[in-house]
């Protein structure tokens, strides 16, 4: 809104070019999710736990019967309308990337919030049946990256691969999926995101220290696939300014010099990226242990969708298995688990999801918590180192 509104004042008024910067619009999103949502969270409490609270498993964890039966969930929804809020705010509305990444938010937001209010209001812990679930979920992916790629946004249908080397001037090396393909593994992406950080979303704190981690490198990668953000590699001879003819230092667009996909306009979905940073932020300052709040289906599902929709727009489809590595590893435990169960009646853990077999063999929850945050950030760091290896 303000960029629509006061960047054209530009040229009247000089304070209003400030306004152009994408980086001073992620900066501002970033802290009016964060204030927003420190705002409104207190009420909200408040008016949520008056819908009901959260059914917890009684063939779980003991403690947690006893200390989270009467918190409230469905945080998620302070978080997605503070994230929601900011972006009309600072974003360019114009921008496809942008539209792309708040339709799926909401849309996956949407189906969680259906989920809490049935749990919340009738102690139903089922809500939609996961085919259904999972239904909504592909259709609304699927509609939303064929209209990036077909759409004004024209976003690529080349995959990138890693560790395979990669020519910047030559992106005839990374495989074309077509718009089939770029459909089919875009949506497995982000659909299967959504639902690995909704199965992480099981203790105090857990899923969301995260998604701030990588909703903030994947801001740094839509950033720098989308500008032409330079990096100077070595300086001239005499430590001579780039632009002295005599002696030149060396530079490149850092997006070629990290072998990334240049995606243009990409860079505005940043500021949902540092959006979804902020209200996170506040959000952990209500969840932390004890958690005061759940974020619910409604906040798993909706951040979840972000993560899986920025890393398809970014073109880092495949980096984002590493990125991602805990909520896949998560998801997986919970697979392998019910895969063995049904064919031999045992179980390869004492309880699936993995964080809740480690409660059960003797590590507290904040423990658990904290080294799952110690490897997300490891595994972020991992991630970017990823972008050289080739």
């Amino acid at each position: 809104m303000f960029y629509a509104l006061l960047y054209p004042l530009a040229e009247h008024v000089g304070f209003f070019n400030l306004f152009r910067y994408t980086s001073f619009r992620i900066i501002a999103a970033a802290l009016t999710a964060l204030v927003l949502a420190l705002w409104v969270f207190p009420w909200a409490i408040e008016k949520l736990r008056g819908l009901g609270t959260q059914p917890i498993r009684e063939d779980g964890v003991q403690e947690h019967i006893e200390t989270k039966a009467k918190t409230p969930t469905a945080g998620g929804t302070v978080i997605i309308s503070s994230v929601l809020l900011a972006v009309l705010l600072w974003g360019d509305l114009t921008n496809h990337f942008v539209l792309a990444t708040l339709v799926v938010m909401v849309g996956f937001g949407l189906v969680g919030w259906y989920d809490d209010y049935r749990k919340m209001k009738y102690n139903d812990p089922k809500g939609l049946s996961g085919k259904l679930r999972l239904a909504i979920e592909f259709t609304i992916t699927f509609v939303v990256i064929a209209w990036l790629v077909q759409g004004e946004a024209q976003l690529s249908t080349r995959l990138d691969l890693p560790f395979w080397g990669t020519d910047p001037t030559r992106p005839d090396l990374r495989p074309d999926m077509g718009l089939l393909g770029m459909v089919l593994i875009g949506g497995f992406i982000t659909v299967g995101t959504a639902n690995a950080c909704n199965l992480t979303d099981g203790l105090d704190g857990l899923a969301i220290g995260p998604v701030i981690v990588s909703a903030a490198v994947l801001l740094m990668l839509a950033y720098i696939a989308g500008t032409p953000l330079g990096l100077v590699t070595e300086w001239g001879a005499s430590g001579a300014p780039m632009g002295d003819p005599g002696d030149p230092a060396k530079a490149w667009v850092l997006a070629d010099y990290l072998k990334i996909i240049r995606v243009p306009g990409v860079e505005e979905a940043g500021v949902v990226a540092a959006a979804v940073v902020g209200a996170g932020f506040s959000f952990l300052w209500f969840n932390a242990h004890p958690a005061e709040i759940f974020m619910g289906d409604t906040g798993s599902l909706g951040l979840g969708g972000v993560l899986g929709i920025l890393a398809v727009m970014t073109k880092k489809e495949l980096f984002s298995a590493v990125l991602h590595g805990l909520f896949l590893f998560n998801a997986l435990s919970v697979i392998i688990q019910v895969f063995w169960y049904k064919r031999t009646g045992r179980r390869v853990f004492r309880m699936a999801p993995f964080h809740h077999h480690l409660e059960l063999a003797g590590w507290k929850e904040t423990k658990v918590v904290v080294r799952w945050w110690i490897l997300s950030i490891a595994l972020a760091l991992c991630a970017i180192a990823l972008l050289k290896v080739r």
